[in-house]
């Protein structure tokens, strides 16, 4: 059966000249060795990620996103999952070093998903036309130390069907396009930690205190946006894309936006489940 394609996105080992060069800004001032998605999703657009980069890069070097967006996800929480003992672990076939890095991919986006909620709202505010004419902010802000490095991201089409299956019932759209977490692309690699994964999150999506946890993040984040813009510089330019390109971009902003907070939960949440070793 044919799967249709995900959004579009410029790998990291394809990235070349400035892009190349700001993904490893992105790295370095989130403190993870990943670029998200979103990022990906952008530079698949002549000059909109160098724009946006450009644009946002003050409140990036200076810690304000990511500050904003650490000090929300430590304030939200979801009611735990049942512990995974470490037994489940040798019959899924995962070792010392998978687990490593099993962690290493779940601590990632605990981390990243936040920021990248703060800098989509506050990208969103910039491509609806807000322009802003603050003073920057304070230098001398340092990043934390890299995290591990993740897991390769696995294209769903690459997977036998039955794991495909699997990996799509965590799937969600932008407009009509499938898209699935980069979490859970990387989680692939390990069919029976992916069937406990969408076991454990498909029934969560839809759940209350999920949904009732997402949109305060959500909103803070809004509201955390608000006050970063403010600060900002003058752009040096407009976005360099037509109206439909803006709207279908902010179509995939928003859709981050309701994925970013279940990143930031369901991280923690996968962190806390899983032992800290094998044996």
């Amino acid at each position: 059966m044919a799967t249709a394609p995900l959004l579009a996105e410029l790998p990291e080992d394809q990235a070349t000249g400035r892009i190349a060069e700001i993904y490893a800004e992105i790295r370095c001032f989130s403190g993870v060795t990943y670029v998200s998605s979103l990022q990906r999703h952008l530079a698949t657009f002549p000059g909109m990620l160098e724009w946006a980069w450009a644009a946002l890069r003050p409140a990036m070097t200076a810690g304000a996103i990511q500050e904003a967006g650490w000090r929300l996800a430590g304030a939200a929480r979801l009611p735990p999952a049942a512990p995974v003992p470490a037994a489940t672990l040798f019959e899924w076939e995962i070792d010392a070093a998978s687990l490593a890095a099993i962690r290493a991919a779940a601590e990632t986006f605990a981390r990243v998903a936040p920021v990248n909620l703060v800098m989509g709202a506050c990208l969103k505010r910039l491509l609806a036309g807000e322009r802003p004419a603050g003073d920057g902010f304070p230098t001398g802000w340092t990043p934390p130390p890299p995290l591990p490095a993740v897991p390769a991201t696995l294209d769903p089409a690459s997977l036998d069907p039955a794991r495909r299956a699997v990996l799509m019932r965590l799937a969600t759209t932008v407009g009509e396009t499938p898209f699935v977490p980069g979490l859970y692309r990387q989680f692939a690699h390990w069919p029976g930690l992916l069937q406990w994964l969408a076991d454990t999150l498909a029934p969560r999506f839809v759940a209350p205190e999920t949904l009732a946890a997402g949109e305060a993040f959500r909103a803070a984040a809004r509201a955390a946006a608000q006050g970063i813009v403010a600060h900002l510089p003058p752009l040096a330019s407009a976005p360099p894309a037509d109206g439909r390109t803006l709207a279908g971009i902010g179509a995939a902003i928003d859709r981050y936006g309701q994925t970013s907070p279940e990143m930031a939960l369901f991280g923690r949440l996968i962190l806390d489940a899983l032992p800290e070793r094998t044996g």
